[in-house]
This record gives C-alpha cells, structure tokens and sequence, in this order.
C-alpha cells in the first residue's frame, strides 16, 4: 500500500513539473520576428521614449535597429543558449542624448552571449552579469 501511494506521489509530481515546464515554454516569445526594447543596460534603467533602443533578429539570420539615435545593423548566429553578434555598423547622426546609445553600443560589441527568454523578456548575459534586458512585442510576418 505504502508503494502504490508513494508511486503515485511520485508519477504525479513528475507529470506537474512537465506540464508546469511546458507551458513556461509555450509562453515565451521568439528570438525571431519580435521587436526587443531595451529595458536595462549593465543595470541601468533605459527610459522609453519615441527613439527607445530596440533589436530585431530575422530569420536570414541578420539583425537591425536603434541605438537610442541611430540605426545599426549586422549578422548573428545561435544556438539554444548562446547568440554571437557579428556587428556591421551603424548610422552617425550626433544626438542631444548619446549616453544609452553609447552603453547599448558597448554592449552589443561584446559578441557572444548567453541569452534566455522568459515570457516576453530577453536576457542577454556575459559571462558573469546581465548585460541587456529587452521587453519583446512579435511582429507580424
């Protein structure tokens, strides 16, 4: 009797946990084909305004988007954890406010990450610290 409770427990606690891990999946955004706004760089809160920094990722495997002022753009690669920016280059206008693009810069230039998505937020990471925080909206395709 003890057994076929505990079996029981048990069968049951494992069927939770996949259903429960599942469905965090289901509810995560793409990579792909959605507009990440950047919400914090190296810990520093990016305020949204009309020019708020963003990042889209294609399935041609290139990226594009705002650094506050001007646009940039290059290619990429992943994997299930690990993304690798190879940055191409970007726009020169000289803007009133030019200290989260320089942040937002500086941090993309560091090409190889670790990244993870959790409901609609993306998490890009170095080896130690989040360098990155973006808030997703999908795009249509």
């Amino acid at each position: 009797m003890k057994k076929s409770i505990f079996f029981s427990v048990f069968i049951l606690s494992i069927l939770v946990l996949y259903a429960g891990k599942r469905k965090n999946n289901a509810d995560n955004l793409p990579l792909l084909h959605t507009k990440w706004i950047l919400t914090e760089v190296f810990d520093n809160v990016v305020l949204h305004n009309p020019d708020t920094a963003y990042i889209i990722f294609s399935d041609t495997y290139k990226f594009s988007g705002n650094l506050g002022c001007n646009l940039f753009f290059g290619e990429f690669s992943f994997s299930k954890k690990m993304i690798k920016m190879d940055y191409v280059g970007a726009t020169k206008k000289l803007c009133f406010n030019m200290e989260v693009e320089d942040q937002f810069m500086k941090a993309i230039r560091n090409d190889n990450f670790h990244y993870y998505i959790e409901k609609n937020t993306l998490y890009l990471l170095d080896k130690k610290n989040t360098v990155c925080k973006f808030e997703g909206i999908v795009l249509p395709q």
